[in-house]
């Protein structure tokens, strides 16, 4: 079908996560000017250009949010300003300081918009402080009108359920780490819907980047949804790459499936009526793909398709549909079956046990076809799209779906998880702080169950290669292995000529926890030799005093066991000046009292402190530019000080730590973008003497 470039996207999907859309309220002229002439005109000259940017669309909201920012240094105590600003930054890269915004709009005026506590119940979800949302929601029903409450009553219900089952979640964490992609892959942009091809040498994912000629959509501002592909080897991926035609257009494109044998790829394309599912075929004698063509007979409703997930064997296609006709509500799994003429039959509803009256999206089935994993609004979420798993019975139905939990799910969007093909690792979408942008895509890597086995803690700092991280991990007590696949190398300084490391390495099974294997690098030629059960993916967790601890994957699945593999890893030394951001750090609201999400990051450092008892570390709090240099000053300086007090609570001897607040005085990243004062805002440490 032909299409204007304003069509509809495979990521419109989750503008309907919100109640209602936000209020434009209007900022006078007159409320705004405080009486002082001096920085008048250029504050209101910034406010018309914010609300230009803000009235366009979420595609500009950042660049609305800077002009209201310069505005607000003139007069902060606006309330429509304040507003404002809390939906820029709820609908940019920071939660939090949504809060303080609309916390200080309903302070100066209870009545500054019909949603404020609407919107205020939202940020508090999305922060986890459940208690303050459900309050906002009810004050909320309290505001509306008999229609409004007959109408969003059951919505309204719904987010306070939804925060009952977070509130639960949150108490129970599953054992992950949730690593970032990097900027290879991940951008400021929207970058989601990850599809792996040939091996899992490939990756495919859709983007909502500008390139060259990129237009914006109509329906929200943000440039229109495009594919990139990146290869991966030995644990890396190459920069992405836009994809030509025939997979992209100047419409919104997107690739949502692509068959094992790599020769049929299932893409999205949107239209102003919303969207479709086409398949482009290979040629191999031309060596090139065929244009798109849409699916025959029942596969393509007036209404639209969106994800699709072919089986291993290509035999089954399950895909989500808006068909009114098979659909139980919202948008549902479907499921075709290829018949023995080659044809696929009319779909069918994949069953109340999977779809709800609500949205289901980004549909996956594994490559040994007994699971499924999909995103819901509906079954037990947490707020917004969660990631659901179903196992296929014996007689060939699924089981009632599960929450993958907190903190694979949070009360934002999930969506669109895959797994690798050993099904060690997933992949999946998802909006986190300190992430490159708005959605990115995260490798998920589980740690397996703590009760399956005896075990010792070591929650430690980690490195490895690229920018320093952070994680935790539980290392079960070593068991004997017999096994003939060896792996050989060298643990070596990153600094200088490579200076051989003496250090403890264990390799785990990220599936169960277990340790496959632990071994010690030779302290004079830093060399060590591992035997382990065989070819497949492992966690290696790397101990060396002096240095930082490494945390990281290990993917041998493609590797010949009857041969021996090297691998050499690099450990990075702790020297008087060490800085390291602690990522997972988080505060109430504006106030310096840590929040209970911290304890893990803050026992890294203890456990740190602890295996260097001769070392000392300033603890420091940085923020960004924006706001009053006192209250920041103050607040950086209060926050470091309530990181000491945990440690030294912990244990830890005063002598070893001190505190101080920079305020913005030391920016790692300039404070002009969205990114850069994210980065900025941030607790870290530094060695100043060992």
């Amino acid at each position: 079908m032909a299409s204007r470039w304003f069509n509809s996207c495979l990521f419109l999907l989750f503008l309907s996560s919100n109640l209602w859309s936000q209020e434009n309220v209007k900022i006078a002229r007159g409320d705004f000017k405080t009486g002082i002439d001096i920085g008048f005109k250029e504050a209101w000259s910034s406010i018309k250009e914010g609300d230009k940017n803000y009235k366009a669309g979420k595609g500009t909201y950042d660049i609305a949010r800077d002009h209201y920012l310069f505005a607000n240094q003139y007069n902060p105590e606006n309330p429509q300003l304040n507003y404002k600003l809390g939906v820029c930054y709820l609908f940019t890269d920071d939660k939090y300081r949504a809060i303080d915004y609309f916390l200080k709009a309903y302070t100066l005026d209870h009545e500054v918009s019909k949603d404020i506590n609407l919107l205020l119940g939202e940020s508090y979800q999305l922060v986890l402080e459940f208690d303050k949302a459900v309050k906002h929601y009810k004050l909320h029903m309290e505001v509306l009108g008999s229609e409004d409450q007959e109408v969003y009553q059951a919505v309204l219900n719904k987010r306070i359920v939804e925060c009952e089952n977070g509130r639960k979640m949150e108490l129970n964490p599953v054992r992950v780490i949730l690593k970032n992609l990097g900027e290879s892959i991940n951008s400021k942009y929207d970058d989601y819907n990850p599809v792996f091809a040939n091996g899992d040498t490939a990756l495919y994912f859709t983007s909502r980047r500008p390139f060259e000629k990129s237009k914006r959509n109509e329906i929200d501002n943000k440039y229109n949804e495009d594919i990139y592909s990146s290869s991966f080897s030995k644990g890396t991926f190459s920069q992405a790459i836009r994809l030509g035609k025939p997979f992209n257009s100047p419409n919104n494109d997107a690739l949502v499936t692509i068959a094992p044998d790599g020769n049929r790829a299932v893409i999205y394309k949107g239209h102003i009526g919303g969207g479709h599912i086409q398949i482009a075929e290979y040629d191999q004698e031309k060596m090139r793909w065929s244009k798109p063509k849409g699916f025959k007979g029942k596969l393509a409703s007036k209404q639209g398709e969106t994800s699709a997930s072919l089986s291993s064997d290509m035999t089954e296609l399950y895909f989500v549909s808006m068909n009114k006709e098979l659909t139980l509500g919202g948008k549902d799994i479907l499921v075709s079956k290829l018949n023995s003429k080659g044809k696929w039959s009319d779909p069918v509803n994949a069953g109340n046990a999977i779809n709800t009256p609500y949205d289901e999206e980004g549909v996956f089935i594994t490559p040994d076809g007994m699971n499924l994993y999909f995103a819901s609004k509906g079954h037990n979420t947490m707020g917004g799209f969660d990631i659901f798993r179903s196992e296929r019975k014996d007689d060939g139905s699924w089981s009632a779906p599960v929450n993958l939990g907190y903190p694979v799910n949070t009360p934002d969007d999930e969506v669109f998880f895959i797994t690798d093909q050993s099904g060690s690792q997933g992949y999946y979408s998802t909006i986190r702080e300190g992430g490159l942008g708005s959605k990115d895509i995260y490798k998920v890597i589980y740690l397996g169950a703590e009760k399956e086995l005896v075990f010792k803690t070591m929650e430690q700092l980690v490195a490895g290669p690229g920018p320093t991280k952070t994680g935790f991990l539980t290392l079960p007590m070593v068991r004997t292995l017999d096994s003939t696949f060896v792996l050989k190398g060298v643990v070596m300084d990153t600094i200088g000529e490579h200076i051989p490391i003496g250090s403890r390495i264990v390799f785990t099974d990220p599936l169960n926890g277990r340790v496959d294997a632990s071994v010690a690098s030779d302290s004079i030629t830093g060399e060590y030799t591992a035997k382990l059960p065989g070819a497949k993916v492992y966690g290696v967790e790397i101990i060396a005093p002096g240095y930082l601890y490494f945390l990281d994957i290990l993917d041998l699945s493609l590797e010949n066991s009857d041969q021996i593999l090297e691998r050499d890893f690099y450990l990075q030394e702790v020297e008087v000046g060490t800085k390291v951001v602690l990522d997972n750090i988080f505060f109430q609201t504006g106030k310096a009292v840590l929040m209970a999400e911290s304890n893990d990051e803050l026992d890294q450092v203890f456990r740190f402190l602890e295996n260097n008892p001769g070392m000392k570390l300033e603890i420091s709090g940085h923020t960004d530019n924006t706001g009053s240099l006192r209250i920041n000053q103050r607040l950086s300086r209060d926050r470091a000080k309530a990181v000491v007090d945990y440690l030294v609570g912990r244990g830890i001897s005063p002598d070893m730590l001190v505190s101080q607040g920079y305020a913005d005085s030391q920016p790692v990243e300039s404070n002009d973008t969205t990114e850069g004062r994210s980065q900025n805002r941030r607790v870290e440490f530094k060695v100043i003497s060992k």
